[in-house]
């Protein structure tokens, strides 16, 4: 198939990136990069002859087919079951390829909005009824994943986002499924070993990593701990395990319980069952916690009904019913004084310690004001050195 390094709309494109300007296999025009991990870059595009534009993630080389003779069979294998998701809470996967110097690459619809790690810089804590709207969203999105037997292992703020859309309440997409890995269970359609990434690597983001990932042990309900872990930085503006250096953040999900949201604010005003929600899918071993996300959305619909919240009323932007009033319209002092590190758990974002540094699998620029984006897709592999494997060894298997 042909190549073009044309330049985009008659500049040369930028020498720091080859790809600006180029044609991938005569259909999509390069024009921009969006954002780059572990696995490769996001550029934005236009597929021909649509006129449409895309969000095109291209591999890095190091995945390729030269590196590793199985990679092509895995990647169109896995490529082609995620093109079949089609909840409306999920990207859409529009066509995926090779290009014949060997490109890998994946072509998603464009979206344009915030990302929920984005959203949460911006807003700081979210009210918890709209935290649960979002939650319940998401959930939605892995449940069609999970009944195809493909896990995602990589859900974090930053592969959510939050659409620009003229709507009372929140409509989220869950990004990246092109890091899933398919689960032995009746429906699922790839053999185990057949995952783009085996290879001896751990996947995942360290800050939202269930236990058992650090074993590359994973299944569903891996999905539902770094769920767990998502709304859980909803709630509290950060996530429950925190240091410096990523092995440590691993390492406290191995050994140590989420802080209470009463240790890090005692006036925080969240009801216990939304707290105990949260907990449960934190749970160290999978038996532990619930086992589907059908599970976790009953258990969202039963707190709901219990603290008298309607489910068409928990996604309210720009509501805080149940937190003392206050809205969620942008940055605001917490409900009932100060919390350890200046303000309550619905304080302006940064009031606690500082997140970013460890989100590694994506580099997204600050965000000024609520803006277009095109859709943002993390690398999220991330190996783990000896010392993780010191830690884990010494640890008995959980039940699974």
């Amino acid at each position: 198939m042909m190549e073009s390094n044309a330049p985009t709309n008659g500049a040369p494109p930028d020498v720091a990136d080859p790809m600006l300007g180029r044609v991938l296999n005569e259909r999509f025009r390069i024009l921009e990069t969006l954002g780059a991990g572990g696995m490769g870059r996001v550029y934005k595009a236009v597929q021909s002859p649509l006129d449409r534009l895309v969000a095109l993630k291209v591999l890095n080389p190091q995945y390729g087919e030269g590196k590793d003779p199985g990679f092509q069979k895995r990647f169109f294998l896995e490529a082609s079951v995620t093109a079949k998701l089609r909840h409306p809470n999920t990207v859409t996967v529009i066509d995926y390829g090779k290009t014949e110097d060997g490109i890998y690459y994946i072509a998603m619809e464009y979206l344009e909005g915030l990302t929920l790690g984005q959203l949460l810089t911006q807003m700081g804590p979210l009210p918890w009824p709209r935290a649960l709207n979002i939650t319940q969203q998401i959930a939605r999105s892995l449940r069609e994943a999970h009944k195809v037997g493909l896990i995602h292992r990589d859900l974090k703020p930053a592969n959510v986002m939050v659409l620009n859309q003229e709507t009372d309440h929140d409509v989220v997409k869950v990004l990246d499924f092109g890091l899933v890995k398919s689960f032995i269970g009746d429906a699922a359609p790839v053999s185990q070993d057949t995952s783009i990434t085996q290879a001896g690597i751990i996947l995942g983001s360290p800050q939202y990593m269930a236990p058992e990932q650090a074993r590359n042990i994973a299944d569903p309900r891996s999905d539902v701990y770094s769920l767990g872990v998502v709304l859980y930085q909803m709630l509290m503006g950060r996530p429950p395990f925190l240091a410096a250096q990523s092995i440590d953040v691993i390492v406290k999900h191995i050994n140590e319980l989420p802080p209470a949201f009463g240790a890090l604010y005692p006036n925080h005003g969240i009801p216990g069952e939304v707290e105990a929600l949260v907990m449960k899918c934190l749970a160290k071993t999978p038996p532990e916690r619930y086992q589907s996300m059908d599970e976790v959305m009953e258990a969202m619909r039963r707190t709901m009904s219990t603290v008298g919240v309607s489910g068409a009323f928990s996604g309210a932007r720009f509501a805080g019913a149940g937190i003392s009033g206050v809205g969620g319209s942008g940055p605001i002092s917490g409900p009932h004084g100060s919390g350890p590190h200046g303000s309550g758990p619905h304080g302006a974002a940064g009031s606690g310690p500082a997140t970013v540094a460890l989100d590694i699998s994506v580099e997204e620029a600050p965000v000024k004001g609520r803006k277009p984006l095109g859709m943002i897709l993390g690398g999220g592999a991330l190996l783990v050195g000896l010392g993780v494997a010191l830690v884990v060894a010494m640890r008995p298997t959980p039940p699974v």
